[in-house]
């Protein structure tokens, strides 16, 4: 369905305008789906991030900085995110020995077995994808680089 049918909107002011409704709505609408699969373990997207963040570390350990300067959502509160797993233990915190000041975060195991479980689920979103041919997504992510770098000028 076109987004002018979706949001009951027949025209836009420009082209700008109407690809970023449909950039905002289309992002909303794969978030809820995500949202959806992660409800079941009650743990949100930006947990979910830190969890997928951690489980792809080399040294297996991150600090808060670490995971802020990757994390797909800029704005989340990471301590107060880290906690909230470390209380589910899905994630563990240690001190590090050289640098008493700096705690470094790992995922459980326990994290890693939810990761398990969880990515199936996101299987089945990314499903749904596949009706859209994989040089079509690949020129939307081309086309979506070049917006962001757009944003940053």
């Amino acid at each position: 369905m076109k987004i002018e049918e979706e949001i009951n909107q027949s025209k836009f002011n420009s082209a700008q305008e109407k690809a970023i409704v449909n950039i905002i709505y289309t992002a909303n609408a794969i978030e809820d789906s995500f949202k959806k699969a992660l409800k079941v373990y009650g743990i949100s997207l930006p947990q979910y991030n830190v969890l997928r963040i951690l489980k792809g570390r080399k040294d297996g350990h991150a600090t808060c900085g670490d995971l802020k300067e990757v994390m797909l959502d800029k704005n989340p509160d990471i301590t107060r995110l880290c906690d909230k797993l470390v209380d589910k233990k899905l994630i563990l915190r240690n001190n590090n020995k050289t640098n008493r000041r700096q705690i470094l975060l790992k995922i459980s195991d326990k994290g890693l077995k939810a990761l398990e479980e969880i990515n199936p689920m996101f299987e089945l979103v990314n499903i749904n994808l596949r009706k859209v041919d994989d040089n079509e997504l690949l020129l939307l992510s081309d086309i979506l680089d070049k917006v962001r770098a757009s944003l940053d000028a």
